[in-house]
């Protein structure tokens, strides 16, 4: 596992916990937390691909899906 690339990961709560016992949890399951977004219930961070089904299995976690990223482009071109 050492030689694999981490992922970006999206994980999702569902509510009944407060998100940061939440996130501390994430981050004791393998995630590297990058960002606690209480507003929008999410915490974004990274983890090896193994560790995506132990993430799913903490309390408090609705969905846990990769990250990508969006490019929409510089301001007034054509195509975004």
């Amino acid at each position: 596992m050492a030689n694999e690339t981490k992922q970006p990961l999206v994980i999702t709560m569902s509510g009944n916990r407060p998100i940061h016992d939440v996130a501390n949890d994430l981050k004791a399951a393998g995630l590297d937390v990058d960002q606690v977004l209480e507003f929008t219930g999410t915490v974004t961070g990274s983890a090896h691909p193994q560790a995506a089904e132990r993430l799913r299995g903490v309390a408090g976690v609705a969905d846990v899906s990769q990250d990508f990223g969006v490019d929409i482009g510089p301001p007034g071109a054509p195509i975004s």
